[in-house]
């Protein structure tokens, strides 16, 4: 029998887009040109969420190369299509055309100005992934220079010397929950941030430079200017957006394993079937236009255990939306670990592009929800699935969350937190509330290395990086209520700073924006209202105009970052 996923990977490797049945005439055919062209890059697309879909699946590493093989593929074919002549004639007309033909140009020309050339984009991946695989390392041992930083319970045997060992393989929250020394637990905290340092040090170096190099030829003085431009911020307005996000939780990173243990965790809850939780989240979502229709169930025998695999067709009103397939997980599947039985997650397999094709999106969980965090998460996946399959465009490019990330994650925060209003969820237990104030401070804190890790336009190896020590041990010192005198080191510490970039704020952005929805647009709109302007969006409006519209303005960057600091004051 046929791999499907060698096939998939195949076909892949054969797709190339073809623009030659463009008219010529691109004035007057300007919106035939635009569907036409989405017919033909729609493939591409839909390969590229594949892609996504299938890789939990490739387990084996030819699985794993045939992916990135087809993912580079991808990558080539997108260059050449956004660098072809139709696609600039396209942009050229369109611009001047109503919504969403306008629209569609603009994120052409964002997408266009935002590729590198094959050569370029190739050592950056390359340096990522020097990056990825250094910090994703898990052979590692711990070396104590002061014995007494040693754990009494773990002194081993060298069989080479008959002496007790200084190495000791152990998990590094496990010593840190353990250790009753706080002056070794730091010592160890800091070891593990650094463990790839020399290992990413040229890698590090090379990002830098290549992402300053592109900002200066784009005209910007930085990387971070680049970077924050699509969203008209600058790096001194994300400054003063991070420090309104800045609350000392006044616990060191080396002391929240011990203090979270002394917390009261979550009570425990009345377990309910998986399959029973969603039909209720599904009821719960008839206010607001949508419906549903089990149209196929498939049963699949895993040792001894059947497993309901249900395809569940939405409506919105009398409007086909797409699928959702649900896999409900056996904890008792023979190849799969007791954590990924229990984990909830969501993928996008096709995004629904009105006219083209109806979506589709998996939902994987537990057969048998029993937590209240289990719940929450599935709330947060369903939201994510009915927000993809809701803000359908004409385009794919505008409707897919890839390109409209901040309207995205805003939407579903916001669907998600309507329906939790809806349970009767207990009070967020007082060990969640300190790891979720830890994560947040933590990416918070993150957030300020980035931004000046890539506004910084020296050279990393001279003392002048170094001597950002004071501000950024001064940042960690407000989030954490200790100092880090090398917080420059931060930037050998986690993979997001080169994958993400100074993106890796934006989450903290989202949550604020859908915080100020959530306060401010009840009073004057129904909930039914907001999913409809904030969702489903049938008249294809900007974002900007959808939240002006739904918290009134002023809405530019300055005023939401006045907004956020002020939102919970009687000055509001």
């Amino acid at each position: 029998m046929a791999n499907p996923l060698a096939l998939f990977v195949e076909q892949c490797l054969q797709y190339k887009p073809d623009l030659t049945s463009l008219k010529q005439e691109p004035v007057s055919s300007s919106v035939v040109n635009a569907v036409e062209f989405e017919k033909q890059t729609l493939a591409l697309n839909n390969i590229n969420d594949r892609i996504q879909y299938y890789r939990p699946f490739a387990t084996d590493s030819l699985s794993k190369q045939g992916l990135l093989w087809c993912q580079l593929h991808l990558a080539d074919e997108l260059y050449e299509l956004t660098t072809a002549k139709q696609t600039q004639q396209l942009i050229d007309v369109l611009q001047y055309q109503s919504a969403p033909y306008n629209q569609l140009a603009e994120q052409l020309k964002h997408i266009k100005d935002s590729q590198w050339s094959l050569t370029e984009k190739s050592k950056l991946h390359s340096a990522q992934a020097t990056v990825n695989q250094a910090l994703s390392e898990r052979q590692l041992q711990m070396q104590f220079n002061d014995e007494q930083c040693l754990l009494a319970s773990q002194s081993v045997i060298d069989e080479n010397t008959q002496q007790a060992s200084t190495n000791i393989d152990i998990h590094i929250a496990k010593y840190l929950l353990k250790q009753p020394n706080a002056k070794c637990r730091q010592q160890a905290w800091v070891a593990y941030q650094l463990r790839a340092k020399s290992k990413l040090l040229t890698a590090m170096s090379y990002i830098h430079e290549l992402q300053q190099q592109r900002a200066i030829e784009q005209g910007y003085l930085n990387a971070a200017e680049l970077a924050l431009a699509p969203y008209d911020l600058t790096p001194a307005m994300l400054n003063r957006f991070l420090d309104t996000q800045t609350k000392s939780i006044g616990i060191a990173p080396w002391d929240i394993a011990q203090a979270l243990f002394l917390t009261q965790k979550a009570a425990p809850i009345e377990v309910v079937s998986s399959q029973d939780y969603l039909s209720q989240l599904f009821d719960q979502l008839i206010p607001l236009g949508i419906r549903i229709e089990y149209i196929a169930q498939q049963d699949t025998v895993s040792d001894s255990k059947t497993d309901n695999i249900n395809i569940i067709r939405i409506w919105h009103q009398q409007r086909l939306l797409g699928e959702i397939y649900t896999y409900p997980l056996s904890q008792q599947q023979p190849q799969q670990s007791s954590k990924s039985a229990l984990s909830i997650s969501g993928q996008l397999i096709k995004q629904t592009v009105i006219g083209h094709q109806f979506g589709q999106y998996a939902l994987s969980f537990p057969a048998i929800l029993t937590t209240q965090k289990q719940q929450q998460k599935l709330i947060a996946a369903l939201s994510d699935a009915i927000v993809s399959l809701a803000q359908g465009g004409q385009f794919y490019l505008l409707a897919h969350k890839t390109q409209n990330k901040q309207q995205h994650a805003i939407a579903s925060l916001w669907l998600s937190h309507y329906l939790t209003q809806l349970q009767p969820f207990s009070a967020t237990s007082e060990r969640e509330q300190l790891a979720l104030q830890y994560q947040q401070q933590m990416r918070v804190f993150r957030s300020k290395v980035a931004l000046h890790y890539y506004q910084f336009s020296g050279n990393l190896d001279n003392s002048d990086w170094l001597a950002y020590n004071t501000e950024l041990s001064a940042a960690f010192a407000d989030s954490f209520g200790q100092s880090w005198p090398s917080a420059t080191d931060a930037i050998y510490s986690f993979q997001a700073i080169a994958n993400e970039g100074i993106s890796h704020y934006l989450p903290l952005w989202q949550d604020a924006v859908a915080q100020l929805i959530i306060s401010q647009s009840a009073a004057q709109h129904s909930s039914l209202d907001i999913f409809n302007l904030l969702i489903v969006n049938e008249a294809y409006l900007p974002f900007n105009d959808q939240l002006e519209q739904l918290i009134g303005s002023p809405i530019d960057p300055h005023s939401l970052i006045w907004r956020f600091k002020h939102a919970s004051t009687a000055q509001e």
